[in-house]
């Protein structure tokens, strides 16, 4: 009896025949393709190498903005298949799929096709050839990341913040151990050679030790009410006693204050404001203290022979007062760090004159707090003004 010959594969692994697929499975295998095709909640497409669309699954569709796959293909047909928004990342696409014939999490921004709405997409995607090696179709998948890649930019956003964060910390730290132990490290060294009378019993340095002592008490006070002030301002804390306040009047009274430190460091300092300057409803000891931290700026970074000088006008808007001065003046960059806290531009002059960079901060916020606004304009070299403007609804009619 003859044996039946089975062929190689079968004979190789026991299995049975295959059996020639039927019309009817092979019906079924493409309805299950189809099925898949089209519930696939990810965009499936099949295009031509030079990019044009031949097939869009419902997903892909929607994700363009469209209504139906003969409407995109139409449409795209007629307007062209711009859909990357970098004008070279379809030729890197098509340079990937021609080394590799394949691609895979190829990140783009493109455009909803019908919309020209902005969105990030993921491509997988590979090459359909011929018998002979040559390039049919591209057939891909296609899945929306814009809220991940959203995700992603607000995680390094505050990867960024909490960096500044850590760094604005880190110096707050370095200036305040500077600014702390200088003068009590002065309180110290004073006090302990009056206390042991190491020039007798009635030296008349002693007198002058104490002087130094007060001295750097009174900064040391300054220097943690500022500290509190900054933050009372920023846990929303400080609150206004606003009475009808005379800025002329105040400004009379910073020159008086300031007098004999501008004399001393060979500057004029001088108050001139129009006539019927209008009084204003404000917390009077607030404004006060914004314009004696603008006038102790101005002289701490004028060279001798300068000038700072104390103005104000009515506008339209309502009411503004400056502080204006012939120092070192600041590029535009810098004029906005210096209103971050414990900010200082590094320079020569600022290193001798040191610091905390908190006057002008909270000045700013001082201002904020009143409705108002404070803005800086310098330019290097050639001075700096800093202008106060306040609501007109602060004007006392």
């Amino acid at each position: 009896m003859a044996s039946e010959r089975l062929p190689i594969s079968s004979m190789m692994t026991g299995a049975s025949p295959v059996a020639p697929e039927s019309l009817a499975q092979r019906r079924q295998r493409n309805a299950d393709y189809q099925s898949i095709f089209e519930h696939a909640t990810v965009g499936l497409y099949r295009s031509s190498p030079d990019g044009t669309v031949l097939r869009a699954n419902p997903a892909l569709v929607a994700m363009n903005g469209y209504e139906s796959e003969a409407q995109m293909i139409e449409d795209l047909r007629i307007n062209g298949n711009a859909w990357y928004v970098s004008p070279t990342r379809r030729r890197e696409f098509q340079e990937a799929m021609a080394a590799n014939d394949s691609v895979k999490e190829f990140v783009s921004e493109v455009y909803r096709m019908h919309t020209r709405e902005r969105i990030w997409v993921s491509e997988n995607a590979w090459t359909i050839r011929d018998e002979n090696g040559t390039a049919l179709f591209y057939e891909g998948v296609v899945e929306d990341i814009t809220s991940r890649v959203k995700a992603q930019a607000e995680l390094a956003k505050a990867r960024v913040a909490a960096e500044a964060a850590s760094e604005a910390k880190s110096t707050f730290l370095a200036v305040m151990s500077h600014e702390l132990r200088s003068p009590l490290n002065a309180i110290i060294g004073f006090s302990e050679i009056i206390s042991r009378r190491l020039y007798g019993d009635s030296d008349p340095r002693y007198f002058d030790y104490a002087e130094d002592i007060r001295v750097s008490g009174s900064q040391l006070l300054a220097l943690i009410e500022d500290i509190l002030d900054l933050s009372k301002i920023g846990a929303g804390h400080m609150h206004l006693r606003e009475a009808i306040v005379d800025t002329p009047s105040i400004a009379i009274g910073t020159v008086r204050l300031f007098a004999a430190s501008a004399q001393k460091a060979g500057l004029h300092l001088s108050a001139s404001f129009p006539e019927g300057y209008p009084a204003l409803n404000a917390d009077a000891v607030r404004l006060k203290q914004v314009m004696t931290n603008l006038v102790a700026n101005a002289i701490k970074f004028t060279p001798a022979g300068g000038d700072v000088a104390i103005g104000g006008q009515e506008t339209e808007d309502g009411l503004c007062f400056w502080v204006s001065d012939t120092g070192c003046g600041m590029t535009k960059e810098e004029a906005v760090r210096v209103l971050e806290p414990f900010v200082q531009i590094e320079d020569n002059m600022t290193r001798s004159r040191g610091g905390t960079g908190l006057g002008l901060p909270i000045s700013k916020d001082l201002v904020e707090l009143h409705g108002g606004r404070l803005t800086i304009d310098s330019e290097k070299g050639k001075g700096t003004r800093v202008l106060v403007w306040l609501p007109r609804t602060r004007i006392v009619e």
